[in-house]
Formats: structure tokens, sequence, C-alpha cells
């Protein structure tokens, strides 16, 4: 059965690419809300605390060297771990930002049905500061001047 990927973004886990056999990506930023209540307090009042960010990756298993088995698996007991997403499969741009941080593998499976051959399932635990970053690139009397705005997000 030959490879389908669905999804239309970029996705390279230490510096390999790795969008040829995803069918589905999902990347999920939580903020810790904590609500504090006073005894003068009109109401609750909420406080922000840290953040928490996750890549969950779906796709068609590939055993070969460099593709998401080779890569997933090396990230077993490692903390070096690194990946860039650009949800729009682009490079940066003032509307198109990229993601970058450092991961930890925190869950990997297989799944093999007799219809749809082998797919696998992993899960990216953010490890450390998410950085966001747009390229700022602008043209000023036909010279061209870059800058790439990276924010650490928190």
């Amino acid at each position: 059965m030959a490879k389908l990927a669905a999804v239309q973004v970029d996705l390279d886990l230490n510096g390999t690419a790795q969008e040829a056999a995803l069918t589905g990506l999902t990347f999920d930023l939580r903020q810790q809300v904590l609500t504090a209540e006073g005894l003068t307090g009109s109401g609750p009042q909420r406080v922000q605390g840290n953040y928490d960010w996750t890549i969950s990756l779906e796709g068609s298993w590939d055993g070969a060297s460099g593709q998401a088995d080779d890569l997933l698996l090396g990230l077993l007991g490692s903390t070096s771990g690194w990946t860039d997403l650009s949800p729009a499969g682009t490079t940066a741009s003032p509307s198109t930002p990229l993601y970058d941080g450092g991961v930890l593998l925190g869950r990997y499976t297989l799944r093999a049905s007799s219809r749809s051959g082998t797919k696998y399932g992993a899960t990216l635990e953010g490890n450390g500061a998410l950085l966001r970053a747009v390229d700022l690139s602008f043209v000023l009397d036909s010279q061209a001047f870059g800058l790439l705005d990276t924010n650490e997000l928190g």
C-alpha cells in the first residue's frame, strides 16, 4: 500500500524531515490558569502559570534508517531531541510562524491491520521553552534585509 500523506505541514525531528509519512499531527499548547479566591475579592481572580506543549503524530510506519521508527526510538532515554514545526508547510514569514523546541518521547505505538497496513503514533513532550519564530525580512531602496524574530513563549 502506498503512503498517502494528508497533512500540509513541515516537521523536522533532529534535523530530518518527517512529513512525508504523516497522516495526522496535533500541536497542543496548554497554559496553566490558577484561580485565586480571597476574602476581599468580589469574585474569582485568575493567574497564569507555566505552560506545557506536546506534538502528537500519526503516520505510515517505515522502519528504514532516518524514518520515524528509527528517529523516535532514538529518543528513548535521550534528552537531546529537537523539533521544528511549520504548520503552514512553508518557511517562516510575518504570517507563517515556525515553532521550535526540545522534545522527549512520551509515547510510541504501532498499529497493524489487514486493511490499512502498519501505522505509528507518537507523542513528543516539550522539554523546555517553546520558540516561535517569524521572518521579518523587508526591502528598502532595493536592498534586502533579513531578520528572524524569535520569541520564547512564557
